[in-house]
């Protein structure tokens, strides 16, 4: 539900005024700031309101123990969630006139709205493929696998000795698909939301994501993928949306947690929302730079120069979309953050029910990258998360305008390009400041 324009008027002010945080610290402060005070004051942010008992959920983050039993005493549902022990941040429901209470108290470092993450797929571009039901008889490859992987001049570049686990934070998995690898059941995922499995997907996004990065090739069935050995790489499935598309920042930034518990070297999200948050933003510096995961997400589908969260942190790379012809996808969001481009327009993966179709979206774009760069680090497992980064953009095919833009980053992704970089430089390269975007690469190739 959206705030009416005096809600949103007095969550803005209550959260940004008097605040006891500094703001976004390493990350550009002055554009994330004012954008997030544009988004509650202009109306244009969502959260869980409920207008009966005039609750909101929020995230706080404590200083310490008495903080995080002062933040509990004012959840209403009792069912507030820790969400990081390390870095000190939970979800509650409490009444909006309890913010203030909380903002100010000197155990607490902040409070912000938990904001709506959403999945980013276009559905004017959707169809089912392969007749009644959406069912194939017989298996293709999707012409996205081509352009990412290309079986011509030379070979498909395959894949390496070293098992790379993926993680999709979406809506969930088919576990049951024949398509697609079998998890276990009571180790393959995680989701936060009460009555809703991961490995179940009601609305199908996820599933289509995962087809993408992972849908078994060899076996005469649906399609392949970029991964198309399941002994050769592993999923993980964190169902941070529900199964209507839409889950909250905190679900997200749970179901990242756990991918990262489960010891993923790549998390790949297709979802996001309008406004950046304190909380998502330590998260994933600290998933990125501490624990060394490779985190990928869709630029959004606004068709415009917005920025969409949580890739336009610079932490995460942020994916544009394009066509079968390398063209940028009308829908494709542009910026200073877009890092690379992928296939994104009616692109063939599997759903729910041994069914198939041809979404597009950034969100399919999304698992292209997040798959190649499973496929690459196959063969360099020497390599940290930061230099696969890089040689993912380094070597990309350059489109559009000369050199990285806003509207492609620095290109299509190129596997074959990308391990022939790692070939020639190695593991040993010293990789630059983390900056996103059309800067990230700039450190590297002048050294």
């Amino acid at each position: 539900m959206k705030f009416t324009s005096f809600s949103a008027a007095a969550l803005a002010a209550a959260l940004l005024s008097g605040s006891t945080h500094a703001g976004f610290p390493d990350e550009d402060d002055s554009r994330l700031s004012l954008q997030l005070t544009r988004k509650l004051s202009n109306n244009d942010q969502k959260g869980k309101h409920n207008d009966n008992d005039n609750t909101i959920d929020l995230i706080v983050k404590y200083k310490n123990e008495e903080g995080h039993t002062f933040a509990d005493s004012f959840d209403k549902n009792g069912k507030g969630r820790v969400i990081s022990q390390k870095r000190h941040t939970e979800t509650i429901t409490a009444k909006i006139n309890d913010m203030d209470k909380l903002k100010k108290d000197p155990n607490i470092e902040y409070v912000e709205l938990d904001v709506e993450r959403h999945a980013f797929p276009n559905m004017r571009g959707y169809e089912v493929v392969a007749g009644k039901g959406g069912r194939r008889l017989s298996e293709e490859t999707p012409y996205g696998i081509d352009m990412v992987n290309p079986d011509s001049p030379t070979p498909r570049l395959q894949q390496g000795s070293t098992s790379i686990k993926v993680c999709v934070v979406d809506t969930g998995y088919d576990n049951d698909h024949i398509d697609l690898p079998e998890l276990d059941p009571n180790t393959g995922g995680f989701s936060p939301y009460e009555g809703q499995s991961w490995s179940n997907d009601g609305h199908g996004h996820g599933t289509h994501c995962a087809g993408t990065i992972g849908a078994m090739g060899g076996n005469d069935k649906g399609v392949t993928s970029v991964n198309p050995d399941p002994t050769k790489f592993s999923f993980y499935i964190g169902k941070g949306l529900t199964d209507s598309g839409s889950g909250s920042s905190s679900g997200v930034m749970e179901a990242v947690q756990k991918c990262v518990d489960a010891q993923a070297n790549i998390i790949s999200m297709s979802l996001g929302g309008g406004a950046p948050t304190n909380a998502e933003l330590e998260q994933y510096r600290e998933h990125y730079e501490d624990d060394g995961v490779l985190i990928i997400a869709a630029a959004g589908n606004g068709g415009n120069s917005g920025y969409s969260y949580p890739a336009s942190y610079k932490y995460v790379m942020s994916v544009a979309a394009v066509d079968s012809n390398k063209n940028k996808a009308g829908f494709s969001q542009f910026n200073d953050q877009v890092e690379i481009a992928a296939p994104g327009v009616l692109v063939e993966s599997t759903l729910p029910n041994n069914q198939y179709a041809a979404w597009s979206g950034t969100s399919m774009a999304t698992p292209h990258v997040a798959g190649v760069a499973a496929l690459v680090w196959s063969h360099f497992p020497d390599c940290s998360n930061k230099q696969i980064r890089e040689a993912l953009i380094a070597s990309a095919e350059d489109l559009g305008a000369g050199g990285c833009d806003n509207e492609y980053g620095f290109g299509l992704v190129d596997a074959k390009a990308a391990y022939d970089y790692l070939s020639n430089r190695g593991c040993g390269f010293s990789v630059g400041e983390t900056l996103g975007g059309c800067n990230q690469c700039a450190y590297s190739i002048a050294h």
